[in-house]
């Protein structure tokens, strides 16, 4: 195989076809990358939903989700008969907290993979070398 200076700015590699880093050589690496790229998704849907929770809290400040009634504007009411107050009770599950916790949590998930990740290619590097 191809030794490759890159390690370890892999984005600048000419070689991606035969460089040692962009073709896993175990499956532990492999599994390391599809975890990574699982939770990337997971944070990228959770970034979706904070910026649902915005939209929704501009719109119930701007009186979209009111109605006059007897000449005087009261809040609309959703399917369990609760006002509309915040933007979890328009949509379920959009909770401000529970939402930036969740990004915490995976932010963090993404950090200890990295690491792994490091880990890994530092020992295939030692490898290369020998």
């Amino acid at each position: 195989m191809f030794r490759c200076d890159c390690y370890p700015n892999h984005d600048i590699c000419k070689n991606k076809n035969t460089c040692e880093f962009w073709i896993p050589l175990n499956q532990k690496l492999d599994q390391v990358y599809r975890q990574i790229s699982y939770e990337l998704f997971q944070l990228e849907k959770l970034h979706q939903r904070k910026e649902d929770y915005f939209k929704i809290l501009s719109e119930i400040k701007q009186g979209v989700y009111t109605e006059t009634l007897n000449g005087r504007q009261v809040p609309k009411k959703n399917v369990l008969g609760e006002d509309i107050l915040e933007p979890e009770h328009v949509q379920f599950g959009l909770n401000y907290n529970v939402i930036c916790q969740d990004i915490t949590d995976t932010e963090s998930i993404l950090r200890e993979l990295r690491r792994i990740e490091h880990d890994i290619l530092k020992i295939l590097k030692k490898r290369v070398n020998e």
